[in-house]
C-alpha cells in the first residue's frame, strides 16, 4: 500500500511566510511599459527595475547612465518599501509630466534590466540581466542547469601550452560576498621577467574585478610553497604520497598521487544530495617535525546545478531577492549560507594516540573549473604511521592530489600588481591604470578577454607563483530558467534546504552524467 506523507500545517505556514518575505511583492509589480515619446533615445535603457538599499523601488520606462557619474537618471514610477506609489514623472501615454529622477548609485542595491545595451560606467557592475537568451549554446538549451559559469578564469603558459590556471572568487556571487581569493599557479612557467595571464569572461555573467595581483614566494629547488586557509605560506619539502588511499569504491591511490588530469570523484546519492562518504588515508615513514597535509581539489557541478536551480525557482523575483541580500538582509544571507553549510566542504580527521578521530580542519572553497591546492597544518603525533580520514558530500568534490610534506619555514610574498592590462579588442583606456585602484574596478562582460602583464623583479633562485584576486560577479538570468519559476519551491530551497536536497536528488541524478560535457562545451565566446 502506498504511503502518503503528511506535511505539518506549521510547515506550510512557514513556507508561505518565506514566500511573502522574499517574493510576494514581485507579482504585484507587473505592468505594461511604454517608451516615453520625449525621452526615447538610443542612449537610454528600457524597462528597468532599480532596487534601493532602503527597500524602495524605481520602475523605469527609461534609464540613462553615464561613464563617470555616481548618479543615474530615470523616468517612471517610484515606490516605497511597502510598494505604495510615492511619485511618478511620466504619464502612461509616455509624456513627461515631472522632473527626471536623480538616483545616487551608492544608494542602489541592484539594477535589473533585460539587456546590457546602453548601460555605462559604474552601473554595469551592479546590474542583473533578467532575461539572457542571446548567446546560449545548444548545450545550454538542452541542459540549462549545466551552462558554463563561475567567475573570472585565468590562463597562462605551462611550458607546453596556454592552459587554465585558476578561477577567481567563485563564492562571491554578489558584492556583499566580495572577498580575496588566493590560488596557486601550480604549473605556471614564466619564460622571462615579463609574466602574463589571460583573463577571460566565458560565462553569461558580469564580473567586477578589483585586483589581480601576483604573489612571488622564494623556495628551494627541492621544495614547493603552499598556502593555508588563513593565507599563511610555508616552504614545504620531503613531499610524499599516501601509502594507502581507500574510498567506498575501493583503492583510489592512482588518482591522487599527482596534479594531473586524473581525479577521484563519486556520483551523488540518489536519495539525498547531502549524503556523506569517507576516504581513508595512511602515510608511512612519517618524518619528525612540523607537517602539513596537501590537497588539490575542485567541486563537481552539483553546486552549479543547485545555484542555477534556485535562480530558476525565484524567476522574475531573483532581482528582488538579490537586492535584499545586497541591502544587508541578514535573514536572507543566513538562508543562503545555510545551503552552503549543508553541502559542506572536505573535512579532515586524524586518528590520535588514543585511537579517536579528531577533526582538524575543513576545505570549502567553491568552484568547479580549476583545482586549487590547500595546506592544512598537522599536530605532531610522534608516530611513524599517520592515519587520516576525509569526509565529504557524495558527488560534490573532485580530488586531484593528496600528499604529506615537512614545513620548513614560513615565507612572505612579494606582491606584484599588473603593469599593463590590454583588452583583446584593443580599445582599452589607460591600460597602465587598470586593476591598480580598487575604487575603479575592471568590469567584464561575456566574451571579454584581457591580457595582464606583470614585471617580475630580479629574484634570486626559485620561486612559487600565486594569484590573489578580489571581486564579485552577478549571474545573468537565462530565458529557459524562467519557465521553471516556482515560489513555493524557492521557499523550500531556502527555508528547508535539508528537505529540498532529498526531493531534488533524483532530478539531479538524471542530468549528472552529462553535466561535465555540457558545462565545458557551453563556454561563451563573443562572435565577431
Amino acid at each position: 500500500m502506498k504511503q502518503t506523507k503528511i506535511v505539518p500545517g506549521g510547515f506550510i505556514l512557514f513556507l508561505f511566510a518565506v514566500i511573502l518575505m522574499n517574493c510576494g511583492c514581485a507579482t504585484t509589480l507587473i505592468r505594461g511599459m511604454h517608451d516615453p515619446h520625449l525621452i526615447n533615445s538610443y542612449s537610454s535603457v528600457k524597462n528597468v527595475k532599480v532596487h534601493m538599499k532602503d527597500g524602495s523601488l524605481f520602475m523605469l520606462d527609461s534609464l540613462i547612465t553615464y561613464e563617470t557619474s555616481d548618479t543615474i537618471d530615470g523616468y517612471g514610477i517610484y515606490y516605497d518599501k511597502y510598494r505604495d506609489i510615492v511619485k511618478f514623472n511620466i504619464h502612461k501615454s509616455g509624456i513627461v509630466i515631472d522632473s527626471v529622477f536623480k538616483i545616487a548609485l551608492p544608494d542602489v542595491a541592484l539594477l535589473e534590466v533585460n539587456s546590457i545595451k546602453n548601460l555605462r560606467g559604474k552601473a554595469i557592475a551592479m546590474t542583473l540581466i533578467s532575461v539572457a537568451s542571446l548567446g546560449l549554446t545548444t548545450y545550454c538549451l538542452i541542459n540549462p542547469k549545466a551552462c558554463f559559469g563561475s567567475c573570472p578564469t585565468f590562463y597562462s603558459w605551462d611550458g607546453n601550452d596556454t592552459t587554465l590556471m585558476a578561477e577567481g572568487f567563485s563564492s562571491s556571487i554578489l558584492s556583499i560576498y566580495e572577498k580575496d581569493d588566493i590560488d596557486m599557479l601550480w604549473s605556471a612557467c614564466p619564460t622571462d621577467k615579463i609574466f602574463s595571464l589571460r583573463l577571460t569572461n566565458e560565462a553569461l555573467e558580469t564580473h567586477t574585478i578589483r585586483s589581480a595581483n601576483i604573489l612571488l614566494l622564494p623556495r628551494e629547488a627541492d621544495s614547493r610553497v603552499f598556502a593555508t586557509e588563513t593565507g599563511d605560506f610555508f616552504q614545504t619539502s620531503h613531499i610524499q604520497s599516501p601509502a594507502l588511499c581507500t574510498a567506498p569504491e575501493g583503492d583510489c591511490l592512482e588518482k591522487v598521487i599527482a596534479m594531473d588530469k586524473m581525479e577521484r570523484y563519486s556520483e551523488s546519492d540518489r536519495n539525498n544530495l547531502i549524503s556523506k562518504e569517507i576516504i581513508e588515508l595512511t602515510f608511512d615513514n612519517v618524518p619528525e617535525g612540523d607537517l602539513g597535509f596537501i590537497i588539490g581539489c575542485r567541486q563537481t557541478l552539483m553546486t552549479t546545478y543547485l545555484f542555477y536551480q534556485s535562480l530558476a525557482y525565484l524567476g522574475s523575483s531573483a532581482g528582488y531577492f538579490a537586492s535584499r541580500i545586497e541591502s544587508g538582509d541578514k535573514s536572507l544571507q543566513k538562508r543562503v549560507d545555510r545551503v552552503r553549510e549543508l553541502l559542506g566542504g572536505i573535512e579532515l580527521f586524524i586518528r590520535n594516540s588514543d585511537g579517536k578521530w579528531v577533526k582538524l580542519n575543513e576545505i570549502a572553497e567553491n568552484g568547479p573549473i580549476a583545482s586549487d591546492i590547500h595546506l592544512i597544518r598537522l599536530p605532531r603525533t610522534g608516530s611513524k604511521e599517520l592515519n587520516m580520514r576525509l569526509r565529504l558530500t557524495k558527488g560534490l568534490w573532485r580530488i586531484n592530489y593528496l600528499a604529506l610534506g615537512t614545513l620548513m619555514k614560513q615565507v612572505n610574498p612579494t606582491i606584484i600588481e599588473p603593469s599593463l592590462v590590454i583588452s583583446e579588442k584593443g580599445i582599452t583606456t589607460n591600460p597602465e591604470c587598470l586593476l591598480r585602484d580598487p575604487q575603479n574596478p575592471l568590469v567584464t562582460l561575456p566574451g571579454d578577454v584581457y591580457d595582464l602583464y606583470y614585471s617580475f623583479p630580479d629574484f634570486p633562485g626559485n620561486y612559487e607563483i600565486f594569484l590573489k584576486s578580489r571581486g564579485y560577479y552577478i549571474e545573468w538570468m537565462r530565458e529557459p530558467w524562467l519557465r521553471e519559476e516556482n515560489h513555493l519551491k524557492a521557499a523550500l530551497f531556502f527555508g528547508m534546504p535539508w528537505l529540498f536536497m532529498k526531493m531534488a536528488a533524483d532530478d539531479f541524478k538524471k542530468t549528472e552524467p552529462v553535466m561535465e560535457e555540457s558545462f565545458w562545451n557551453s563556454r561563451y565566446v563573443r562572435k565577431n
